[in-house]
């Protein structure tokens, strides 16, 4: 066979040199991930290989002893045929004495190392795995087993070996999507994505020892696009395919996105790729404000914005609570803004939407949430809730102003801000009005964004005053509105 055996890509080899625990290399279809994670066992073959081969070697072994053995599952048998005949094609020009047993559905290779081709259709098939020893597990499209199958079988992997304990891998691929796991069908991205949705960040978890001796497990997902694939004709064909199809298949297949969902209301129209950017200074003359949907029993959620020369809305940062008080909130309101330089004396030089709410109840002591926050130096406008039709209108206008990749879009949040990079795009669509989001749920950061979309519809100038003009607006508007806020007169 002529050619190379495996040239890897880009992304092939950063998958390949990780030195995590437990990988997840996911994404959208087609970088080859399938290729990628059977190539991944290689190593341990050569280096048993060599172990048996060099004289000298420090941890030599006689031919035919390696206790190295990698199990590839795929959750139904059938769907590996594909991988057995790349293995069919590949393994014999790793070792020519290498033999496939088509009952076991096992190749052993000279050195004795084993590559097992197994599978987890019923729930507890785990159990056939329970009593063997691996020392690389592989899970393909890892979203079709459930928790209790994955956390089972990676109990398996285990070797006294001194040259293959450190080598020791359980690795993954798949393509976004619930799980077929009905107790927990986002188990997958709960533990690999959602703390860490950017990607590359090692996540790491202590376990203790019976003996009392603490140790770190570390997890990462590595996030994969059909961009990654070398074939650039293949990439442009697939791309083709998957610009005609659904929106939330689109979101899932072509841009990676884990938290589309079907019959998403922004499915259409949020891009992670265009809507996510890294975090920057937020230059002194651009406008800022703040938007709050309040909650204590439920999430509140506080966003900082900011207006670009161009009228662009950056979400800048996100702060979400639970069970604090109005003081409480405004307490920490403070802290961040003073390190976003955003306070000055003993107030607040920003202010902003904030649910109406705040004015509505009173506490105890007779005071609104308004006046509570008012006296820590945290300043709020009332928010436009007079349509959640209309403010969603607003979001999606600032969603589909872009041009490709050309151009900056009419809104974006920071990378920072997680929980509205991974809420927002699952809100489905209300049963009683499709020209609204639907209520509930973890809807409380796309209502703050909503709201900040609604105050930022109003133009810079109404959320960037002078503070002298604040002075002045204050003075004049009175009432609730003038004492709890700054802000133009256009209110």
């Amino acid at each position: 066979m002529d050619g190379p055996l495996y040239t890897a890509s880009d992304w092939g080899n950063e998958f390949h040199s990780s030195t995590v625990d437990e990988l997840l290399g996911a994404g959208a279809a087609g970088p080859g991930k399938t290729l990628v994670l059977l190539m991944d066992v290689v190593p341990q073959i050569i280096s048993e290989h060599n172990r048996c081969l060099d004289p000298k070697h420090p941890n030599r072994q006689r031919w035919g002893d390696s206790t190295g053995w990698a199990l590839s599952l795929r959750r139904e048998f059938p769907t590996l045929e594909e991988t057995i005949a790349r293995s069919e094609r590949i393994f014999p020009r790793i070792d020519p004495d290498a033999k496939y047993d088509r009952q076991r559905h096992m190749w052993q290779f000279r050195s004795g190392y084993k590559f097992q081709f197994g599978h987890c259709q019923r729930e507890n098939d785990w159990e056939k795995y329970y009593s063997s020893q691996f020392t690389h597990i592989a899970f393909d499209e890892a979203r079709q087993f459930t928790r209790e199958q994955y956390d089972q079988i990676s109990t398996r992997l285990r070797s006294s070996d001194p040259v293959l304990r450190p080598m020791l891998k359980v690795r993954l691929a798949s393509n976004p999507g619930t799980c077929l796991d009905e107790k927990n069908p986002n188990w997958l991205r709960e533990y690999f994505v959602d703390e860490a949705p950017e990607g590359r960040v090692v996540l790491k978890r202590k376990v203790k020892r019976r003996s009392g001796e603490n140790f770190v497990r570390t997890r990462m997902y590595l996030p994969a696009t059909l961009y990654d694939n070398p074939d650039k004709e293949f990439v442009a064909s697939y791309e083709e395919k998957l610009l005609s199809s659904p929106a939330h298949i689109r979101q899932a297949l072509l841009y990676g996105n884990w938290y589309a969902t079907v019959g998403s209301f922004f499915g259409d129209d949020w891009i992670e790729a265009i809507h996510v950017v890294e975090p920057f200074k937020i230059p002194n003359d651009w406008p800022r404000f703040r938007a709050m949907d309040w909650g204590y029993k439920t999430n509140g959620t506080i966003g900082w914005f900011a207006l670009d020369e161009d009228d662009n809305l950056y979400c800048e940062r996100e702060f979400s609570f639970k069970e604090m008080n109005a003081t409480e909130v405004a307490k920490r309101v403070k802290e961040i803004e003073i390190e976003l330089g955003l306070w000055k004396g003993g107030r607040s030089k920003i202010t902003g939407p904030a649910d109406t709410q705040l004015w509505e109840e009173r506490g105890e002591s007779g005071k609104s949430k308004a006046e509570e926050f008012a006296a820590q130096g945290v300043m709020w406008r009332r928010a436009d809730k007079r349509s959640r039709a209309r403010n969603a209108e607003r979001l999606l206008a600032r969603l589909k102003d872009h041009r490709g990749q050309t151009t900056r879009p009419g809104i974006m949040f920071f990378r920072n801000c997680k929980k509205c990079i991974t809420t927002i795009p699952t809100i489905g669509v209300d049963p009683g009005d499709s020209e609204a989001p639907k209520k509930g749920g973890e809807d409380h950061w796309l209502d703050m964004v909503m709201y900040a979309c609604a105050y930022a519809s109003r133009g810079q100038g109404a959320v960037g005053l002078p503070s002298e003009e604040r002075e002045e607006d204050e003075r004049e508007s009175g009432g609730s509105r003038g004492r709890f806020g700054y802000g133009s007169k256009l209110f």
